[in-house]
């Protein structure tokens, strides 16, 4: 895995929609996008809630990505709960993939 991490910080932009779960984010405090995922799903859907729940600061090499995994998760987990989601994928800006 040390190898994948390497590779992963020499990337300049990831595509969170269609990143792995593993992908770290924050590989110094061992925070990866599964663990972003999860704090939307337990209810945080602000960078500030966000960093503030997984103890990261400002200062955290990685934290400048959060919003974009916001950005993307957010409106997918809050259609998804809503119902609104039909799992259908058309006209979704979701990047699920599906």
């Amino acid at each position: 895995m040390e190898a994948r991490d390497e590779k992963l910080t020499e990337v300049e932009e990831i595509d969170w929609g269609r990143a792995p779960a593993d992908t770290p984010v924050c590989i110094e405090k061992e925070i990866y996008l599964r663990d972003i995922v999860q704090s939307i799903l337990d209810g945080y859907e602000t960078a500030e809630d966000v960093m503030d729940v997984l103890s990261l600061t400002k200062e955290d090499k990685g934290v400048s990505e959060i919003p974009k995994i916001l950005d993307i998760f957010v409106p997918v987990i809050n259609a998804w709960r809503s119902g609104s989601c039909g799992m259908g994928c058309a006209g979704c800006t979701g990047h699920c993939g599906g």
